[in-house]
């Protein structure tokens, strides 16, 4: 009897394997080949505490004390300043839960929340793929263009929360998709709670209701719960933010001057100061960042608005030749509706942060995978010629750094040793980090397990008016922090080659 060609056994397999399974290896499959074709660093000896991202330390240190704790025994927050209710930092803790849960599968280290990503950034593309029942031509268009993209897929190998974003992304545009196709309330119930989710991380992803919306618009009763569970998802967003979430440096946040214009009744003053205020930030972002980065010297702000604006004028194309022919349109719509929205926001009320961009780059980028499988003939390799040149970077991960190391051992014993004469009150659990004092933030994940973390400016803790709530203080060598405690009586606790903690007497 003749053997089975292998051709014919790769069929019989795939027809006996479950599409969800394939659409799980896919990914993995995409993703992996995305990570060893831009790093020389092995999964396993990624070492985060090197990385210059000072937000991964706070959201690996929330985190681990969910983990290990049940929630933060300290504060975390800015400027000795905490949240209304709770403890958790500037996220609030829904956040936080968020990667603490699939966090227990991964254990307390300093690479958890990057685990989490890989996780997060996995199933995103599955369901993606699943829901939107992408053929395999649609797959490879979707794998060219995110490789083409390359931000949003390196941006989740890291210790930041992008890849949660990016994940409800996927889930919103595959559910819409197979709503659109099969009316079945499953998977409007998947694109409401994603994009209710979404809304309560970031307030401006209500705008991403309208995918759902467009869907059932003909049904009442559908229409309304959507409005009703986005109602729901904005409260909830708003009450976090006012109450469970720690106060960000004053200098930072969203910009509501134009707004405050306008509700006071002065909207020609609101218009000025929002048209001053965005073509200044154009302008800057243009002669340092754009121009720079098409001239071939690419930078962080710079390489995300040119891919935002490429993948834009993509959708656009897409959607102008698809309207002339007849073909579905709805989902870049949607797409760009969003995307135009939103980046108008972004520019009155925010600033030009790529991390935001490329959230809307993988809304665009989905749509027309879905909805315009034939033509990425054409508008793929356009993609893959203006954008893999500028954003494919050979490089190496963070890898562990012995120097760096063995002071943390050193500091995390002294304070895990201490800590446990603290009393109850939380400040007795907080140690205030002295941003811009030379002590790399890195060190911050030497802080024990469940102990807080105010993240105070330098300028705040050297000034003796301000008050310091927080039992210990970790600051730089002859710094004026440093002699600030020094004149108040506080105690050296543990002493390193870059830094000096310090603890009330």
């Amino acid at each position: 009897m003749m053997k089975a060609k292998p051709m014919q056994k790769v069929k019989t397999f795939l027809e006996k394997t479950p599409n969800a399974l394939l659409c799980v290896l896919g990914a993995v499959v995409f993703l992996a080949g995305f990570y060893f074709l831009t790093s020389r660093t092995p999964l396993n000896k990624i070492w985060l505490p090197t990385t210059m991202n000072n937000d991964e330390v706070l959201y690996n240190r929330q985190v681990v004390s969910v983990i290990t704790h049940g929630g933060p025994q300290g504060y975390f927050g800015y400027q000795e300043g905490t949240a209304d209710i709770g403890r958790y930092g500037t996220w609030g803790p829904l956040l936080i839960w968020a990667y603490a849960l699939p966090g227990f599968l991964f254990g307390s280290s300093v690479n958890v929340v990057l685990w989490c990503n890989l996780l997060f950034i996995t199933l995103g593309i599955a369901v993606f793929a699943r829901s939107a029942k992408l053929n395999w031509w649609q797959c490879i268009v979707l794998c060219a263009g995110l490789f083409a993209i390359a931000m949003p897929i390196r941006s989740c190998i890291s210790g930041a929360s992008e890849a949660m974003h990016y994940m409800l992304a996927f889930l919103i545009v595959g559910s819409a998709a197979a709503l659109h196709r099969t009316d079945k309330t499953g998977w409007l119930a998947v694109c409401a709670v994603a994009c209710a989710v979404e809304t309560i991380f970031r307030p401006y992803a209500l705008l991403f209701w309208v995918f759902p919306l467009m869907a059932v618009w003909q049904n009442k009763r559908r229409r309304s719960v959507c409005f009703i569970t986005a109602a729901a998802g904005f409260g909830v967003s708003l009450f976090a933010m006012t109450k469970l979430a720690a106060p960000y440096f004053s200098d930072g946040g969203m910009d509501f001057d134009g707004v405050q214009l306008l509700l006071q009744g002065h909207p020609i003053a609101a218009i000025r100061y929002e048209w001053t205020r965005a073509t200044a930030l154009l302008g800057n972002a243009w002669l340092y960042d754009i121009w720079p980065t098409i001239k071939g010297g690419k930078t962080y702000i710079g390489g995300g608005c040119v891919t935002f604006l490429v993948v834009v004028l993509a959708a656009v194309g897409c959607l102008l030749w698809d309207k002339r022919k007849g073909r579905p349109v709805v989902l870049k719509a949607c797409a760009l509706f969003c995307s135009a929205a939103i980046a108008l926001v972004l520019l009155t009320m925010y600033n030009i942060d790529p991390r935001h961009m490329m959230l809307l780059a993988i809304l665009l980028l989905g749509a027309i995978v879905v909805e315009d499988a034939a033509p990425a003939v054409v508008w793929l390799p356009i993609l893959v010629v203006l954008l893999l040149p500028m954003n494919f970077e050979r490089g190496s991960q963070p890898e562990m750094n012995e120097v760096m190391a063995a002071q943390m051992t050193v500091v995390e014993d002294a304070l895990a040793a201490d800590v446990q004469t603290a009393g109850a009150d939380p400040w007795d659990n907080t140690l205030a980090y002295t941003y811009d004092d030379g002590v790399f933030h890195g060190y911050l994940y030497a802080v024990p397990d469940g102990m807080g973390i105010e993240f105070d400016k330098n300028s705040y803790l050297w000034d003796a008016e301000n008050p310091i709530y927080s039992r210990y203080v970790m600051c730089g060598h002859g710094t004026r922090v440093e002699e600030r405690l020094m004149a108040e009586n506080w105690q050296e606790l543990v002493s390193t080659e870059d830094l000096v903690v310090y603890k009330r007497s």
